[in-house]
């Protein structure tokens, strides 16, 4: 097994903590020969289709979408002072980085 250079396993590292492989290539965003080890072709793919300068533009920016649920499938919840809560309609997904 070849050791990785530094640049290379920080990428590996920002993969393996934010991309789903095996899902998104089961779904075809990846196509089915890749293997996971292909850290470059992964973020070379991210790249492509987000128009991302680097992939670790990824995540960055906090995105807004509107959450569709089946009737009797939207997550509720009670709170710690008693109150019945659910999951909000338009969710906040990543933002890791300051805007």
């Amino acid at each position: 097994m070849t050791k990785l250079s530094e640049d290379d396993r920080i990428l590996k590292e920002f993969l393996d903590n934010h991309i789903d492989f095996y899902t998104l290539r089961k779904v075809r965003f990846f196509p089915k020969e890749m293997k996971k080890t292909d850290i470059h072709g992964q973020a070379k793919r991210i790249c492509e289709f987000f128009s991302y300068k680097t992939v670790y533009e990824y995540g960055a920016k906090a995105i807004y979408a509107h959450v569709s649920y089946a009737d009797g499938h939207r997550p509720s919840w009670v709170n710690e002072k008693g109150e019945y809560e659910q999951a909000p309609f338009v969710e906040k997904f990543g933002g890791w980085a300051e805007e």
